[in-house]
């Protein structure tokens, strides 16, 4: 990859990483404002609809978006083909999902999932439109018209729709509503900045070089998303009693522990499988960015899931509120598996970008099973069985991911524990950090406890990087010069930026 292509993916990694934390700080001011007015049952409802949702949507799409990031040479025929395949399929599951809502409510024994499907299922419709313009920003890497986008969409249809319609008794149909205008915008957004000019001739013949990609991406898509809802409705489906609650106490441990892990999921599911995608043939250059990715989920990772662990509580009550403090010990238990899931995520972009899915698709096949056998087993055992079973999968997946993350892009065992070293520094001197708040713990209020606690681990990471700075770096991986050069300070500069990085 050229100089120039290099400062592409690095402007595209901050668009794509500011992107991503302004959707998680508008959702989470949402969910943060909802969780005053849905009740545990409701929370369990909005879960098992819009995970079995999911579901459904993967097969609607049928790869379409990842073949059109993939193929390295892609014709205007392709593109109208894309769309209207797209179409059609959007509009097939609109309709399926409508008209078989009684039946599913039926089957998870939920009468008001009804009217709820019914409405999601304009979201397949909605998402189909604005596939193709999506997938085609994402291609030409242009992550700051996707930031743009997203800015505008959540802050009118999540900001300002759904919390006026939250505090107007909407109930789950707030988180409904707040979905299809926001995704309403996002594709009309999207239509705009990418100057998308469509076809009237549906091209049938171009479309099938791209679903042969699709078809596999699919299964992979599909069993990747599984793996994360099929907890929660093998949890809804067999428990004995009281389901509603205790599956939205579940839901919202999950929320808690994807929350960190979607920032990275959204990153390497653009930035990271675009970038790899333009170099798949060159394998130094995707070891090198496994390498650098790898690296800074590690650095970062670390520290957060130690501030989870040490002030779950205080997160809970910051975050969802008092109503939900029961989920405080199997959010604690799933934290566990965080670094496992970020290092997953890593490992995806690379096996989708180099087309290495069907081997993939074995390692998520097998994650499944194992998710599913440790539902089951919790709907009769307690939630904290569950929680332990899903640590347990995942790092078992972990391993597999990265054998054949290895087998694709020869990457060196040494060198993946070289870089784990600096996150391991920084949790232990945040760890460091946080020991004066966890003395006072009984002598102040959750929220000044938490705030001491934030504090403090980030005073011990900085002292760190001040003192310690070459502690951080690893040959030519260094978050802290990276950081360095994008902020006003003279003295951090002088202080982070080594002369080979200058």
């Amino acid at each position: 990859m050229s100089q120039g292509q290099d400062g592409t993916f690095s402007r595209s990694v901050q668009w794509q990483t500011l992107n991503v934390g302004v959707q998680i700080l508008i959702q989470l001011a949402f969910v943060r404002v909802l969780g005053e007015f849905l009740s545990e049952s409701e929370w369990g409802l909005v879960g098992v609809v819009l995970g079995f949702a999911g579901l459904l949507e993967i097969f609607a799409q049928l790869g379409v978006g990842p073949s059109l990031i993939q193929r390295k040479d892609l014709s205007r025929d392709q593109v109208s083909a894309a769309f209207w395949f797209s179409l059609f399929q959007g509009a097939a599951f609109c309709a399926l999902v409508y008209f078989t809502a009684p039946a599913v409510a039926r089957w998870f024994e939920k009468p008001d999932m009804e009217p709820v499907m019914r409405w999601v299922a304009f979201s397949f419709l909605i998402a189909s439109v604005a596939l193709v313009p999506r997938s085609l920003l994402i291609r030409r890497m242009d992550f700051r018209s996707l930031f743009w986008s997203s800015l505008l969409a959540m802050g009118l249809g999540t900001g300002l729709f759904g919390i006026w319609a939250a505090t107007q008794g909407w109930g789950v149909y707030a988180y409904i509503g707040a979905l299809l205008v926001q995704n309403s915008l996002l594709g009309l957004n999207y239509w705009w900045r990418t100057g998308l000019r469509i076809s009237l001739q549906p091209h049938v013949r171009q479309a099938g070089s791209l679903l042969r990609y699709g078809a596999a991406s699919t299964v992979f898509n599909f069993l990747n998303y599984a793996a994360t809802k099929l907890d929660l409705l093998v949890l809804d489906k067999f428990l004995p009693a009281a389901k509603d609650a205790t599956v939205g106490l579940y839901e919202r441990s999950v929320y808690l522990m994807n929350t960190p892990v979607t920032v990275l999921g959204k990153l390497s599911d653009s930035v990271l499988f675009s970038g790899m995608s333009g170099v798949q043939d060159e394998q130094e250059r995707l070891r090198g960015i496994f390498y650098g990715g790898t690296y800074v989920v590690t650095t970062l990772v670390i520290p957060g899931v130690i501030l989870l662990e040490l002030f779950m509580e205080d997160v809970v009550l910051t975050l969802v509120g008092s109503t939900l403090l029961r989920v405080v010990p199997y959010a604690r238990i799933l934290v566990l598996a965080i670094l496992f899931r970020s290092w997953i995520k890593v490992c995806d972009a690379v096996v989708r970008a180099v087309d290495a899915i069907v081997p993939a698709s074995v390692i998520k096949a097998g994650f499944c099973a194992m998710v599913g056998l440790s539902a089951w087993y919790g709907a009769h055992e307690g939630l904290e069985a569950l929680c332990l079973g899903m640590v347990v999968a995942t790092s078992v997946q972990a391993v597999a991911m990265l054998l054949l993350t290895r087998r694709s892009i020869r990457f060196e065992w040494g060198m993946l524990f070289k870089l784990s070293l600096p996150g391991l520094r920084v949790g232990l001197a945040s760890l460091l950090g946080a020991v004066p708040a966890w003395l006072l713990a009984d002598a102040l209020h959750w929220s000044l406890h938490f705030l001491l606690g934030a504090g403090g681990m980030a005073m011990g990471a900085f002292a760190l990087a001040w003192f310690r700075p070459q502690g951080l770096r690893v040959g030519p991986y260094d978050l802290l010069a990276q950081l360095a050069t994008r902020l006003p300070s003279a003295a951090l500069r002088n202080r982070w930026v080594s002369d080979d990085t200058r």
